[in-house]
């Protein structure tokens, strides 16, 4: 097989751990920026990991590509990938799963506010006062954001799980270095991890984000409160350094064992319909 990943960080850890086990399959991957690739039906199989860099116009040479080839799969699709991707879409989506409150009017200090289409902990903030949101919305004009209720006693500390298929693949427990100060916990800022299982209960929970957002695999962000496991977001392209570092799973050969049945599914579908 012929893989294409769309990474502007070709030595990200993510990416070179793909691209290992693609080779380690004899597969063949080929990386290229997500903007301007090639449209090539060379190509048997496509793995986005789009960042917020130039998200809008990444996306629109996938979805072209998608349309022109609409037989070569896509590990997350055009429209789950943006569905799951753009924060406040994918809540909508969800409703019915427990989540923070959103709000629509004027919010309940705290608030978290969050950049739609942000990721790894930027553009996140808490503001406790009216002058403080009023200060943050100042920094961030023309923005799609996200206003979320604030829960106290998860502050710094969260779960995210890795769902690959119809399977939790692993999940961790993530803080930040110091709770006091960060109360996001994106080991991107710095922040740590141990592993973690999951409850019957919240794996149902994850693998149900992930089967209504219609993604093959994902990252699962969420709170263990008192009021129960709480919806945070569903990352459609989710980083796993942390995850393989901390717990010794294989995260890329899940995902590439994943994409191999996925094409295998599709090659079927074409022998039936020719």
């Amino acid at each position: 097989m012929n893989y294409l990943i769309l990474s502007r960080l070709n030595e990200s850890y993510s990416t070179r751990r793909l691209v290992q086990e693609i080779q380690a399959r004899n597969h063949h991957p080929l990386v290229e920026s997500p903007e301007g690739f090639t449209l090539h039906t060379m190509v048997d199989l496509v793995i986005p990991r789009l960042g917020s860099f130039r998200y809008h116009e990444s996306m629109k040479e996938l979805r072209a590509f998608s349309e022109k080839f609409p037989q070569i799969p896509i590990l997350n699709s055009p429209k789950a990938f943006h569905q799951a991707r753009h924060k406040k879409m994918a809540l909508e989506i969800l409703k019915g799963l427990p989540q923070p409150k959103i709000y629509r009017t004027a919010p309940d200090f705290p608030v978290v506010i969050k950049d739609c289409l942000a990721s790894q902990g930027q553009g996140v903030f808490l503001c406790h006062t009216q002058a403080e949101l009023e200060l943050c919305l100042s920094k961030l004009p023309d923005r799609n954001l996200l206003f979320q209720e604030f829960i106290q006693e998860c502050s710094g500390h969260d779960v995210r799980a890795f769902v690959v298929g119809a399977k939790v693949v692993g999940a961790i427990e993530r803080f930040s270095a110091d709770p006091k100060q960060e109360f996001r916990s994106n080991l991107s800022l710095g922040g740590h991890a141990r592993n973690t299982q999951l409850t019957d209960q919240e794996k149902q929970f994850v693998l149900s984000a992930v089967q209504r957002l219609e993604l093959d695999y994902a990252g699962v962000d969420f709170l263990r409160s008192k009021r129960g496991a709480l919806l945070l977001e569903v990352n459609p392209s989710p980083g796993f350094e942390g995850l393989e570092k901390c717990t010794g799973l294989n995260i890329a050969g899940e995902i590439i064992s994943h994409s191999e049945v996925l094409f295998q599914n599709s090659q079927k579908n074409i022998f039936f319909e020719s």
